[in-house]
């Protein structure tokens, strides 16, 4: 897949968003568990940059805790939508572009569900750092591959697992797969410290009320949930 098959991917999808739901791209609580988690741990600042920020619903609840909202994305037809919401808004391609903003400037980053669509997560998160303020807050989730039925699916059936119902591209343009040792590692060698990390979209879903912490927290973050949710920082000082 090269870049522009990328691009040409993902403006699809919001095409085919925007025909099917006409309309429907403003925030709607309970709509979403990743949006509904994040806003649940924002903090609050005076920048927030959201990658992948699609038609900007996330951000219009983050202009509650902070001064000015930004996003980014690959669709023309996302960032297009974004602005119609007042969101400073961007069409950046990280697979070869670097962010437009200067060192430091962000307090807080969020990447929901996008780090998989990245050709080079490494790079996309050594530019995450260059941009986040010491101390910076960075959010965000990937599909865990290391889910129960995922592992059945491999093991018992032979079929490799999915982690996106989208139809556009393979696996939903999915490239990288992630279960949270590998995302933990990812984070640790990109100079940010993880604060913790919880499972979402559990299954059965009676589960999301079991606590997040422990080893109660732990299973049902390896086994049972659909995706990973990490909150990271970049330290004061870096170290040697």
């Amino acid at each position: 897949m090269t870049v522009e098959n990328n691009s040409n991917s993902f403006e699809r999808l919001w095409k085919r968003k925007m025909k099917e739901n006409p309309g429907q791209t403003g925030f709607s609580p309970g709509a979403n568990l990743r949006v509904d988690k994040a806003l649940n741990v924002l903090p609050e600042g005076r920048r927030i940059l959201d990658i992948g920020c699609g038609s900007g619903a996330f951000l219009t609840q983050a202009q509650k805790r902070f001064h000015e909202v930004y996003g980014v994305d690959i669709s023309e037809t996302a960032i297009s939508l974004a602005r119609e919401n007042d969101i400073m808004a961007d069409i950046v391609d990280l697979n070869s572009q670097d962010l437009p903003y200067p060192d430091e400037y962000f307090d807080c980053l969020t990447l929901l569900s996008t780090v998989q669509y990245f050709y080079d997560p490494d790079a996309t998160l050594r530019e995450c750092h260059r941009v986040l303020s010491p101390s910076g807050t960075i959010l965000l989730s990937v599909p865990n591959i290391r889910a129960f039925w995922r592992l059945a699916r491999l093991v018992i059936l032979g079929y490799f697992p999915r982690v996106s119902l989208d139809e556009e591209g393979y696996d939903g343009g999915t490239l990288h797969y992630f279960a949270y040792v590998n995302l933990k590692e990812l984070l640790s060698r990109n100079g940010f410290n993880i604060l913790w990390a919880h499972g979402i979209f559990c299954v059965p879903t009676v589960l999301s009320r079991l606590p997040d912490q422990g080893i109660i927290g732990t299973i049902k973050r390896e086994f049972f949930s659909a995706e990973i949710f990490i909150a990271a920082m970049k330290p004061l000082t870096e170290e040697l």
